[in-house]
């Protein structure tokens, strides 16, 4: 709690819940008002030990107006955090008061982030046939890998894990670097989250043990043969040209018949500057996500006040240099809002009625998350914690909550296009098909 702050809404996530990538808004046009608390069903009543993360939370804040996107953002240096304990005071600072902020990249990570971004660009060019070679999203030793599409192909998105030995799943053939400088992306960005998380957790004064417990090693060490590491570098590319049908076969998977042809129209009224909505405003079922800027502006982040969107990206460069990391849901629930994770979404620039559309935008979110099988236990640190710092969990696997978070998200965070809110339970059946 922060004395002259409004608290923290994580109740965002538990009470009246958190979007989930397994429920992602996706639509062009601009965003409905999110409904009143009142307006929304009330919250199903939750059993056995989440209650416990759920009496934790405070009320809901109300929905926030919206209002035009500015551009301000804390900017770090990565070398002087390394080296500065005060530069990384300033850094936790930052993430708790607004839940994000501007890493600025060593030469050889923002190298990393160029190979991988002129890669991806690479396969999502390649014809429909080569992209859905590597299969739907599915599961792969309990995580989600594979490729998804919306919209006749014009948001298409890769999910991928590493594996130990430099090796990703699933491996593009074309372009064949794709699957290496990927995992390697992979293990440096999870070796930097685990950095972080130790800071936040001294800062906070709870011990890193807790936060960390559920995650992979920073170079994946403990992963068994053959299990891939449990974050996710997600490929992302928005705004690609729409094809007649995406998938061979005449089917284009992902997209909902009921809902139309995605992107038909933009919102606005005729003269007014109109806007493309790719993904509706959530939170991230992750501890942090790690997001290299993109290669054109358009992740938005709502400011501490609630009552705007803040363009963070504007005038960060976007081939590498520059990174946005922002607070998740495990974060929030498991330091009981000390750090709140960051309510953003992803639009293109506003543009005036008739002009061209903005190019096309690729992006790499990385989300910290722990493995599914991992049991979170923080009962064995309550001696060394007060109860105001760090939520009390026993023997608890990491699946149930997080599934518990992805429910509660989709009752806080409703768009009118969605990827499928129930994809783990897609993947699960198409993997015991």
């Amino acid at each position: 709690k922060h004395p002259g702050l409004p608290p923290p809404p994580l109740v965002a996530m538990v009470r009246a819940g958190c979007l989930s990538w397994l429920a992602w808004p996706w639509r062009r046009g601009r965003r409905r008002a999110t409904p009143a608390a009142s307006d929304q069903p009330p919250p199903e009543a939750v059993p056995g030990p989440l209650a416990a993360a759920e009496a934790a939370l405070p009320p809901p804040l109300p929905p926030p107006a919206t209002t035009p996107a500015v551009g301000s953002c804390l900017r770090f240096c990565w070398r002087q955090l390394e080296r500065e304990p005060e530069e990384q005071r300033r850094l936790c600072k930052a993430l708790a008061s607004q839940g994000f902020a501007v890493l600025g990249l060593p030469e050889e990570l923002a190298a990393s982030v160029a190979e991988v971004q002129r890669l991806a660009s690479e396969f999502f060019d390649r014809p429909a046939e080569e992209r859905y070679a590597l299969g739907r999203l599915r599961l792969f030793r309990d995580k989600i890998v594979g490729y998804r599409e919306l919209g006749g192909g014009a948001a298409r998105f890769l999910e991928v894990h590493a594996m130990s030995g430099s090796r990703a799943v699933p491996v593009p053939r074309t372009p064949r670097a794709l699957g290496p400088a990927a995992a390697r992306l992979h293990v440096a960005l999870q070796a930097a989250a685990r950095t972080l998380l130790t800071w936040l957790a001294e800062h906070a004064e709870i011990p890193p043990a807790a936060l960390l417990q559920c995650l992979d090693g920073a170079s994946l060490e403990n992963l068994d043969a053959g299990d891939c590491g449990a974050s996710v570098l997600r490929l992302c590319c928005y705004g690609c040209e729409v094809e007649d049908c995406a998938a061979p076969g005449g089917a284009c998977p992902g997209v909902s018949d009921a809902a139309g042809p995605a992107g038909a129209a933009l919102s606005g009224k005729e003269g007014e500057e109109e806007e493309e909505i790719f993904f509706d405003e959530h939170t991230d079922a992750s501890f942090l996500t790690l997001a290299p800027v993109g290669s054109q502006p358009g992740l938005q982040m709502r400011d501490p006040s609630g009552t705007g969107w803040l363009e963070v990206e504007r005038g960060l460069c976007g081939s590498g240099g520059d990174l946005v990391v922002f607070v998740g849901d495990f974060l929030e629930v498991l330091t009981k809002g000390r750090y709140t994770a960051a309510r953003h979404r992803v639009a293109s620039a506003s543009r005036a009625p008739g002009d061209q559309p903005a190019p096309r935008r690729l992006s790499m979110p990385f989300l910290v998350r722990g493995q599914p099988g991992s049991v979170i236990n923080t009962a064995g640190f309550a001696d060394a914690v007060g109860e105001e710092q760090l939520l009390l969990v026993e023997d608890m696997k990491y699946s149930v909550l997080r599934r518990f978070l992805d429910l509660k998200g989709r009752q806080r965070f409703k768009g009118e296009r969605l990827l499928s809110a129930a994809r783990r339970e897609e993947a699960e059946q198409e993997a015991d098909s």
